[in-house]
């Protein structure tokens, strides 16, 4: 699950935006609050041949409104902005283009794929030294409008800063040092760890045990056999053991068809057709999986032992959840899994809350849970838990309905 950046309140503050409009030409929002990064002169106006008999050390302020081509990179990086001070009321601070933004801190550690040119500040000051790739320990991120954020880290030159502008990020990161995965089968290596849509152009890799570099959620950031870099998930892996079986599968609508025995690797729907099962194997769910040779090469479908394609699969009427009950316990207990189809448009990260309705076999409303999922996105394929309002002995030959599915967002 994706994580979402926090701004946190105190010295760097949650940051709101007020909107600075000029004549005849569009700008950007100025931020209304931003961070000095060192100490800054105060000026009655914007004037450098001005006198100035004040500074701020490093903090956020508020502020009132910029110079036209503030968010401009011109021959003269220095912006004039005006802020709102506590003593001296209105004044004009002369900073570098680059030092236009606010910072949120973080500890934490990146992974950074590709090079690193340090700076003494923000996109300034340029050290003339660089780093690899690898994993560094974060302090903060500087975020600008209409520029790419800046990462202050520590370098055996002290606090430095870099901008990634050819290299790759990955955030909260655990750095490991004798951690390993073993992949059983034949899996796919990542650029990234993400949950988000499978794409079958992954490369993959041959059954190894692999030394873990880092961690992130469930992927390992690893080094192959062969000296290949990436990210691994025993999920996007082929089961280790696979029951051979030799049966002709009628598929009687579109069917899904996925690259391993789970929700989130997706492929090219397989239109009504027989097709011909060489193995299956059983998920954590309890549900099977029935192996198939297509012209993209293996693949697996999910089909019980009864012929039910997707079993127990209830959908939202607006298509973002798929509900998957397992079980129902005497406590009135109902779990399951919840997969992300879709997320509202606009909307990346959030979660939802709905309720299942136990139905008899004429539709009639037996019992009703209310239960909600949060810190999703698409593709994720999570538990979930809630409890009916009631349970009797008499209680036989139930389904489940999903209504009132509702989405929350993130922020």
């Amino acid at each position: 699950m994706k994580k979402s950046v926090v701004l946190i309140c105190g010295l760097f503050g949650v940051l709101s935006f007020s909107q600075l409009i000029f004549a005849d030409e569009w700008s950007p929002t100025l931020p209304n609050t931003i961070t000095l990064l060192h100490e800054t002169k105060l000026y009655s106006n914007p004037n450098g041949s001005t006198p100035s008999w004040a500074s701020l050390t490093p903090q956020n302020v508020q502020t009132v409104s910029a110079e036209t081509d503030w968010y401009r990179p011109l021959p003269s990086d220095k912006k004039w902005v005006k802020i709102q001070t506590n003593w001296l009321g209105e004044q004009w601070i002369h900073i570098d283009y680059h030092e236009i933004g606010w910072m949120t801190p973080k500890d934490e550690f990146l992974d950074v794929s590709g090079e690193m040119a340090l700076y003494n500040g923000p996109e300034y000051g340029s050290t003339g030294a660089t780093l690899s790739s690898q994993i560094v320990h974060t302090k903060g991120v500087f975020y600008r409008p209409l520029q790419n954020p800046s990462w202050l880290i520590d370098t055996w030159l002290g606090d430095k800063w870099f901008t990634p502008y050819q290299a790759d990020v990955i955030e909260d990161v655990t750095k490991t040092t004798y951690e390993t995965v073993n992949l059983q089968g034949r899996a796919s290596l990542f650029r990234a760890p993400s949950n988000q849509p499978y794409s079958s152009n992954t490369p993959t890799i041959e059954p190894q045990t692999l030394r873990a570099i880092a961690l992130h959620g469930d992927f390992y950031k690893v080094k192959t056999s062969d000296g290949k870099l990436g990210w691994v998930s025993t999920r996007y892996s082929q089961p280790p053991v696979v029951e051979e079986i030799s049966i002709d599968i009628p598929l009687t609508e579109k069917t899904s068809l996925y690259e391993y025995p789970n929700l989130q690797s997706f492929l090219d729907p397989l239109a009504p057709q027989t097709v011909h099962a060489k193995g299956k194997v059983q998920d954590v769910w309890g549900n099977t999986w029935f192996q198939i040779p297509t012209w993209m090469g293996d693949a697996w479908l999910l089909h019980n032992d009864n012929e039910d394609l997707n079993p127990n699969k209830i959908s939202d009427n607006n298509g973002y959840i798929h509900v998957f009950p397992q079980t129902v316990s005497g406590n009135k207990a109902v779990s399951g899994r919840l997969y992300v189809v879709n997320m509202p448009k606009y909307e990346g990260y959030g979660g939802f809350s709905f309720t299942l309705q136990m139905v008899d076999d004429k539709g009639n409303l037996l019992a009703s849970a209310s239960t909600s999922v949060s810190g999703v996105q698409q593709n994720d394929d999570i538990p979930f838990n809630g409890f009916l309002d009631r349970m009797e002995p008499s209680f036989h030959n139930y389904t489940f309905r999903l209504v009132n599915v509702q989405f929350k967002s993130a922020y």
